[in-house]
């Protein structure tokens, strides 16, 4: 079975890992399967990795690119200046329920492994939110406000991820998303203006 074969190109390896975790989600993946797609043995694929958890965290990073391509456009395209970031907000909730409802599995392992990544940050999304009451982003008085702004952006993420989640396990409608992450959001936004 393919000892001697070595990987072309590393990248496969990575999109496999991926179209296996999009067929029966993470708990169905193993290095056998994927050796097995790859034409090589388990053996030659550790040539490369140094195991299932370097494997999977390829794909994870990937699949959160895959994500995430094409958000900032999206968020451009609705943001409105001094509407305090409610187009971007939305941007961002469509944009995770279009994934999780064409790539459910994948989205799935990329919500549960990266529970404990701060995305805004990471992604460096969070600028293209307005601030507050049209405050230019910054340090000193204003860093206040930068800070209020990430925080927002967190909860409405733990409140779309959960939401999402639930719309891959089939409890909740795409339909009924929309409407629970709008709520969510006209709730934040309220706070916000209130605190």
């Amino acid at each position: 079975m393919g000892r001697g074969k070595k990987i072309v190109d590393i990248e496969l390896v990575i999109d496999e890992a991926i179209a296996l975790i999009e067929e029966g989600g993470v708990e169905e993946f193993s290095t056998r399967r994927l050796a097995s797609r790859l034409g090589i043995s388990a053996m030659t694929l550790y040539n490369y990795y140094e195991n299932r958890g370097a494997i999977l965290k390829g794909a994870f990073e990937k699949g959160s690119s895959m994500l995430w391509s094409g958000l900032q456009e999206e968020i451009e395209a609705r943001r409105a200046p001094g509407d305090n970031g409610h187009g971007a907000f939305q941007a961002l909730s469509e944009h995770l329920l279009a994934f999780a409802t064409t790539r459910p599995k994948l989205c799935h392992f990329i919500l549960t492994v990266g529970a404990g990544e701060d995305w805004a940050v990471r992604d460096g999304w969070l600028d293209t939110f307005d601030t507050p009451q049209g405050l230019p982003p910054g340090g000193g008085r204003h860093g206040a406000a930068k800070a209020a702004r990430k925080r927002a952006v967190y909860l409405f993420e733990l409140i779309i991820y959960a939401l999402a989640l639930k719309v891959i396990g089939g409890a909740e409608s795409p339909e009924r998303y929309r409407d629970l992450a709008a709520e969510g959001l006209d709730r934040l936004l309220e706070s916000r203006e209130d605190g």
